[in-house]
């Protein structure tokens, strides 16, 4: 009777104290994945400049009636980025919210919570990191959202992973080049394809301007590119973008004129991507490019597999692509099998898929350089 008696005190004063166990709460985190960069301002609650925050949650509440127990909700970042030496999990900020028990239904986010603690044991390296660069490295971020009673009690946990991993590498491939390889920097085609290279980017959005550059009246590459742009054809837009290809542009298959042949263009690149404070921008070197006539001299074909080349993709492309100044001017096939949609066959097979061609028994869908 008396441990019976004493289980029942203790359930009623564990009740009075406001730990009810029918209080609950549960979490809904949402991590904003399009985030490339996360500013150390944003963890500055008076910082007025940050215009996203990293995440967004949403705590439910069952019941009204929790008693005087204060409920809070603690956030832990961790971070993992081995750029800078922290090749495990290292804590790197705690931050805490006391609940509103009178709600069913709160939104808090990361700019709503209060510092409690942070550090790391590999700090001198992140510090240094952040001081020079006022963001926080590439790398895994591991958010861990705890829900707690007043007695330390955990109610409801949640864990949400981000990796950011910003793209550093944005060079142009074709056409053209600087104003020293201006001797070699063109293109047969009044409809070039531009072409260029970036880290891999899911998150980035690409743009491109071009516009014609006149010795007599432009100083620098820069001054021609912030002339009248040919593209984007609306003047009050700096780049066109979104491009369809992140790494590829041709200006046919956006509907705009052709270049003309005998002049001078520059062109160049942007791409951006959102931050916790505001869109960041990247722009590629400039490149200059002259627009000529095709050569009319027919090549030497020493390579006899060269005109089953040139029967398939048809003159003009190959012309583009073999004649002097073209991308595999003097190229030569090597070897005696080719890939064709991922399989590899005897070479001889050009001649089959040239005369399927003529016969209209096969279209060519694709062409890839490799």
């Amino acid at each position: 009777m008396r441990i019976r008696y004493r289980i029942t005190l203790l359930s009623l004063i564990f009740t009075n104290w406001g730990f009810s166990s029918n209080c609950i709460f549960t979490i809904n985190p949402d991590i904003h994945e399009d985030i490339l960069a996360i500013y150390l301002d944003t963890f500055n609650r008076n910082n007025v400049q940050s215009t996203l925050d990293i995440f967004t949650i949403q705590v439910n509440h069952e019941v009204s009636d929790c008693g005087d127990s204060p409920y809070t909700i603690e956030y832990t970042l961790k971070i993992y980025a081995p750029e800078i030496g922290l090749n495990r999990y290292e804590t790197f900020y705690v931050g805490v919210r006391i609940l509103d028990t009178d709600l069913t239904n709160q939104i808090y986010r990361s700019s709503d919570f209060s510092f409690v603690s942070g550090g790391t044991s590999h700090a001198e390296n992140l510090i240094s990191y952040i001081s020079q660069s006022g963001k926080l490295p590439n790398g895994n971020y591991l958010f861990q959202f705890d829900i707690k009673n007043g007695s330390g009690i955990l109610l409801d946990t949640k864990s949400e992973s981000l990796e950011i991993k910003r793209p550093l590498t944005l060079e142009l491939l074709s056409p053209g080049g600087t104003l020293y390889e201006l001797t070699h920097a063109y293109t047969y085609s009044t409809v070039p394809i531009f072409t260029w290279y970036s880290d891999f980017c899911s998150q980035c959005t690409y743009g491109i301007r071009v516009s014609e550059f006149n010795q007599d009246e432009h100083s620098s590459l820069n001054s021609a590119l912030d002339d009248w742009s040919i593209i984007p054809y609306n003047q009050s837009a700096d780049y066109h973008e979104p491009l369809i290809n992140p790494f590829s542009f041709q200006s046919l298959e956006e509907g705009y004129l052709d270049l003309e042949v005998g002049k001078h263009y520059v062109w160049q690149i942007r791409r951006s991507y959102e931050t916790t404070i505001e869109p960041h921008y990247d722009y590629s070197p400039i490149y200059i490019f002259e627009v000529r006539s095709p050569t009319k001299k027919q090549l030497d074909f020493s390579d006899p597999y060269l005109s089953a080349v040139q029967s398939l993709i048809g003159n003009e492309q190959f012309n583009l692509w073999f004649s002097a100044g073209g991308e595999l001017e003097r190229f030569v096939t090597a070897g005696e099998s080719i890939w064709i949609n991922g399989e590899k066959i005897h070479i001889d097979a050009l001649y089959s898929l040239v005369s399927e061609l003529n016969q209209g028994k096969i279209t060519l869908e694709n062409l890839q350089i490799k």
